[in-house]
């Protein structure tokens, strides 16, 4: 009779974990908006970087961040200024 190996209860919750950041909780337009906004209340501005390229930067709970969009979010942000945002 072989034993089966039971995970430990860290072992499941640090698979939980790993589990959830595989899994987006916003999608690239969903973003977009939320960053959007966050200009809008002074949270984040958009930062030249190196490259010539934008970020946003944000001054949050973990410290200063960089946000590089996507070509999604672009594409976003550029539906938003022809067509307006979603609603919230």
């Amino acid at each position: 009779m072989t034993k089966k190996n039971k995970k430990s209860a860290l072992q499941m919750a640090a698979s939980r974990k790993l589990a959830g950041l595989s899994t987006p909780k916003m999608n690239p337009e969903q973003i977009a908006h939320v960053m959007l906004h966050a200009e809008e209340r002074g949270e984040a501005e958009r930062v030249t970087l190196d490259d010539g390229t934008w970020a946003w930067q944000i001054n949050g709970p973990q410290g200063q961040q960089i946000l590089k969009p996507t070509q999604e979010m672009l594409d976003a942000l550029e539906r938003f200024a022809t067509q307006g945002h979603p609603a919230h």
